[in-house]
């Protein structure tokens, strides 16, 4: 379950009214100078925009799904400390695309790494290092990882979930402020779904099954 989260239509205003309220105040300040008022109101609207977050008929599937909105840059098999063996799918996150984070699978938070890293651009594998968190997920298929990733411009993370809490497919979990990189890791014994190029939705494109 999420805790103290604000309803969806208010995300531009309790994750970005330190940003959008200054703006729209000085798009209202500056209303004798059209070019000036003008820049400030659509930089308001482009932050509310980029915090969006849309209500969704979470698809009703067995299969894994989307943990975050972008296009998938990396399909490989890698070691992870939580999952062993694991299918890590990798998904950019462009400025436009929405920001919010949601569960791939029904299961409980068993813990949270925070890891200190850089900020390099997420579109490159090398944003793989870069400061994250990474949510350690136990469902009844087994165990689970979302890695929260933050990017050149995106550099802030918040995490909607705390270990112990459980969690349904497509209930949200996060965001990452202004786009960047979410990875997701499944036990080895899953199948990929989708491929390098392709884009998804969160809580509505199916990316895995096993």
């Amino acid at each position: 379950m999420t805790r103290n989260l604000a309803p969806a239509w208010a995300r531009p205003f309790s994750e970005g009214w330190a940003l959008v309220a200054p703006l729209a105040l000085a798009a209202t300040l500056t209303l004798r100078f059209p070019p000036l008022g003008l820049a400030c109101a659509s930089a308001a609207g482009l932050v509310a925009l980029a915090l969006r977050d849309p209500e969704r008929a979470i698809l009703a599937t067995d299969d894994v799904l989307a943990p975050a909105d972008g296009r998938v840059v990396a399909i490989e098999l890698v070691e992870d400390e939580w999952v062993g063996e694991a299918l890590e799918i990798s998904i950019f996150l462009a400025l436009w695309n929405v920001h919010v984070q949601r569960a791939p699978l029904a299961g409980r938070l068993m813990s949270v790494r925070h890891v200190s890293g850089g900020f390099a651009p997420a579109l490159y594998g090398q944003a793989a290092t870069n400061n994250r968190q990474i949510l350690d997920f136990d469902g009844d298929r087994g165990r689970f990882g979302v890695s929260l990733i933050s990017g050149l411009i995106a550099r802030r993370i918040v995490r909607w979930v705390e270990p112990g809490d459980k969690v349904a497919a497509g209930e949200r979990i996060g965001m990452i402020k202004f786009g960047s990189r979410v990875t997701l890791r499944l036990p080895r014994s899953a199948r990929p779904l989708v491929a390098p190029g392709m884009d998804v939705r969160a809580g509505i494109t199916s990316v895995a099954s096993f």
